[in-house]
């Protein structure tokens, strides 16, 4: 059977033990039914998995045991995702893609030429949380209400890496793109692309501006894409 993934607040672990209650506990006991002796993996969002057993299941809380904690890769790389709002609820396709990917943080945004404007916070974070008990993180990638294209500017501006992938760009490819150690940003646009004074912008802000090659993507695709490309550059996806 599989073992089943757990995200509990810290402030509910006392030494080896763990209160499970809320929504999690509800998931634990109402739909899955574990018991008992059951084995499980509980996450406190900080890169550790760990492997307990239910001592306790009640009407209203349960409680397990920590058997093994085991540090995760999760945390080494440390990767935010500017995405551009796009139609029709790909936004929704991209945080769960990216989420499994490994990005650490989403930050939805809107440029000159982004069609969509509504984004329901609440709904993205279920489904980053979501995403992450599926691909086995440690770790709930945060997502962020909407912010402006020069917000976009403003926040990554202490990056180490600073990426902006630009459909109009004609020289610089993802090859050669060198990381150093150290937090990553990743700009890419909605479906209406960028205007050429965004991509000066970008550029005057310290980001290599980037191409994805010759095909034209889907914007939900690039994003998706450009992530992984610049993850495994990172080192992420080592065995």
């Amino acid at each position: 059977m599989e073992i089943r993934r757990f995200f509990i607040e810290p402030s509910n672990r006392q030494n080896d033990l763990v209160t499970i209650n809320g929504d999690e506990f509800l998931h634990l006991k109402k739909v899955l039914r574990l018991k008992a002796g059951f084995k499980i993996i509980v996450c406190f969002n900080d890169g550790y998995e760990h492997y307990c057993t239910l001592v306790t299941v009640s009407d209203k809380y349960a409680v397990a045991k920590i058997d093994l904690s085991k540090k995760t890769d999760d945390t080494l790389y440390d990767v935010t995702l500017f995405a551009g709002l796009l139609k029709g609820g790909k936004t929704d396709y991209v945080i769960q893609k990216c989420v499994e990917l490994g990005v650490k943080k989403i930050v939805p945004y809107i440029s000159r030429n982004t069609v969509e404007k509504k984004f329901n916070i609440d709904r993205a974070n279920k489904i980053s949380f979501e995403s992450a008990k599926q691909c086995g993180s440690s770790l709930i990638t945060e997502v962020t209400d909407a912010v402006t294209f020069d917000d976009v500017l403003t926040l990554s501006a202490g990056y180490k890496n600073k990426c902006f992938f630009y459909e109009d760009e004609a020289e610089n490819s993802i090859d050669g793109f060198s990381p150093v150690s150290g937090d990553t940003a990743v700009v890419v646009g909605s479906e209406g692309g960028f205007t050429p004074d965004e991509a000066e912008k970008a550029s005057n802000a310290g980001f290599c501006v980037l191409s994805l090659g010759k095909r034209i993507l889907r914007a939900d695709t690039a994003s998706v894409v450009s992530t992984a490309l610049i993850l495994y550059k990172l080192g992420a996806f080592r065995i």
